[in-house]
């Protein structure tokens, strides 16, 4: 595991899901469309698999 540095850029709520674009510092922000998407985004830039139940 790695410490990792994000920043949510111009996050938005609508219709209960939240969407945006999660920057990790040094790279290019990637958008994501719903609360489960932003967390695989973070496993990710943390160097954690993704699990998914």
């Amino acid at each position: 595991m790695r410490t990792v540095i994000v920043r949510l850029v111009e996050p938005e709520q609508s219709g209960g899901q939240l969407r945006g674009l999660l920057e990790e510092v040094g790279g290019e922000p990637v958008p994501f469309s719903s609360t489960e998407a932003l967390l695989d985004l973070l496993r990710s830039a943390a160097g954690l698999g993704i699990e998914h139940s």
